[in-house]
């Protein structure tokens, strides 16, 4: 009877084998046998066949095929622990650290791909080898030829994607960048660099940087942003002080410069020179700005502000930023388009400064998801001959293409316009009176083609050109905040402080929301360096007295006749 059984079972497990047509069949009663097997030699007799099977066709030693049919059984988690595989098997985790050598193989043969982040080690099966093991194939590693620029950053892309995965290390992304550069020695970008004679380090953070302008038009690169170029994402010192201090090469080779915001230059943002752009990335055909001075800010950077308005002004900023929205806005475009009328929206934000018209625009953007193209225009303006109407045209051309490219329509923020929307000059003869003339038309005439947004800040009250008052379908005061107005704005801005005493300074100091919050940022200050909880009247009511240089005594310089 016995006989008849071992007879039976080997029949059995005969037939199950002549069934195996495929590798992730035979991975399939591999891993199946494996539970709790402790790996041992019992384990691969039993297996024999289906690893035999599977290591035959994949070309790999029989343990690479063992650990490869466990990490593909777990291949839907991304990171894949050592100590996982060993719980199944049913041994302890050195013993699979044993077989380290086993899993490099795998991993030198693209099987696995390692993460080695914060010294915990795990892996993942990449999904071309899945594919290749579904068609019953081994997976066979290729790698294309690099023909020109464009295939480097796309290569160079490729292994960020890795460094961000800590699939790869700072080191070896330093080693094969070189051998990329060794395959197009001939380019203008490899001789340009070289010229430059900067070391290896510094060639490869403005590769890095120059990959985030080709992928990404980044005009904005941070310390955070460069964080991922490094192990374990921590800049080393010796860039981080270069870069501060502008001794780095890439400053003094005129490929990098700060960031510069509302005229003052970020010591921890950078962004490629136009040197860079233009010359040295030229083999990319790349759409330059050239001396525009435009930057997309994403609506997710703006923090979230509760605004203070009078009332007048609540109820069109509301419904302004109800059109905006995106359903909205696009069902308002369709029904102007059907009627056979201009699509785009012009909106001028005009009144004293401080009011908040800025703030505002940062606001509607944020709550409607749009990003901020944002324009200096004493920026654009050259002291060459026809130079400003170039940039201008192509500040607008620039839009287009963003708007063409995005699924929201960014908002084209002219903050500041008062240069272009005063009343333009009739029969002018002197040149830069021409090219203010000449901007203003160019402005007027793409206001009429406009499909996007536009928002113009102005602190001009009473001399709009009339040509522009026409073409704006939005036009919004922002007027300096009633008393009921500044009492909100102080308890908005001074939680803790008392609606009696908010009140009692907003009917004292006649203020706008901006010097409010400039006093509201120096008592704080004070009162952190005081020790200061309470809130002390006294001391706001002496910084609101010397918040208006205008209002304060000074003494002049110079003889008394």
């Amino acid at each position: 009877m016995r006989m008849i059984k071992i007879n039976k079972e080997a029949l059995k497990e005969a037939t199950k084998r002549a069934r195996i047509k495929s590798v992730l069949e035979a991975f399939e009663h591999i891993v199946e046998l494996a539970e709790n097997s402790n790996l041992d030699d019992i384990y691969f007799n039993k297996a024999s066949y289906y690893i035999r099977y599977a290591s035959r066709k994949l070309a790999l030693s029989p343990m690479q095929t063992v650990l490869l049919a466990l990490f593909v059984d777990r291949s839907e988690n991304n990171r894949i622990l050592i100590s996982e595989i060993a719980s199944y098997a049913g041994c302890r985790t050195t013993k699979i650290l044993r077989l380290s050598s086993e899993i490099d193989s795998l991993e030198n043969k693209h099987y696995l791909r390692a993460s080695r982040s914060l010294n915990k080690l795990s892996y993942r099966v990449p999904d071309a080898v899945l594919k290749a093991l579904k068609d019953n194939q081994p997976y066979i590693h290729t790698i294309e030829p690099i023909t020109d620029l464009q295939a480097f950053f796309d290569k160079f892309n490729d292994m960020m994607k890795e460094k961000n995965d800590n699939e790869t290390t700072y080191v070896a992304v330093l080693q094969q960048t070189e051998e990329y550069l060794s395959e197009i020695k001939d380019s203008y970008f490899v001789r340009s660099l070289k010229r430059l004679n900067i070391s290896d380090e510094n060639r490869l953070l403005f590769i890095f940087m120059a990959h985030l302008f080709v992928e990404n038009n980044d005009d904005h690169i941070s310390f955070w942003d460069i964080d991922d170029l490094y192990d374990d994402a921590k800049i080393p010192n010796w860039c981080k002080s270069e870069l501060r201090g502008h001794s780095s090469a890439l400053f003094e080779n005129n490929l990098i410069e700060n960031v510069n915001e509302d005229g003052m230059a970020r010591s921890d943002c950078f962004k490629l020179t136009e040197y860079a752009k233009s010359d040295v990335l030229s083999e990319l055909n790349l759409t330059i700005k050239a001396n525009a001075r435009e930057s997309l800010i994403k609506f997710d950077s703006f923090p979230e502000k509760k605004l203070i308005y009078n009332p007048s002004e609540r109820s069109q900023i509301t419904e302004l930023s109800s059109i905006l929205s995106a359903d909205r806005f696009r069902e308002i475009q369709s029904r102007l388009c059907n009627a056979g009328m201009r699509t785009g929206f012009c909106c001028l934000f005009y009144g004293s400064p401080g009011t908040g018209k800025t703030e505002t625009v940062y606001q509607i953007a944020r709550a409607t998801g749009r990003d901020i193209l944002r324009v200096d225009v004493d920026k654009i303006k050259s002291c060459w001959v026809g130079e400003s109407e170039q940039n201008m045209k192509k500040l607008f051309d620039r839009y287009r293409s963003i708007c063409k490219d995005s699924p929201l329509a960014p908002i084209l923020l002219f903050n500041e316009a008062d240069a272009i929307l005063g009343v333009r000059l009739e029969g002018a003869a002197q040149a830069v009176d021409k090219m203010e003339n000449s901007i203003q038309n160019i402005i007027l005439q793409e206001m009429e083609s406009l499909e996007g947004i536009m928002i113009a800040t102005t602190n001009l009250t009473g001399n709009l050109d009339k040509a522009f008052d026409r073409r704006f379908l939005y036009k919004i005061q922002f007027n300096r905040p009633t008393a009921d107005a500044r009492s909100q704005i102080w308890q908005t801005m001074l939680p803790s402080l008392p609606e009696n005493d908010a009140q009692t300074l907003a009917s004292r100091f006649d203020l706008s929301g901006g010097e409010i919050e400039n006093i509201t940022r120096k008592y704080t200050v004070n009162a952190i360096l005081s020790g200061q909880d309470k809130i002390d009247l006294q001391s706001i009511i002496e910084i609101c007295r010397n918040e208006r240089i205008s209002d304060s005594v000074r003494t002049k310089i110079g003889f008394r006749i």
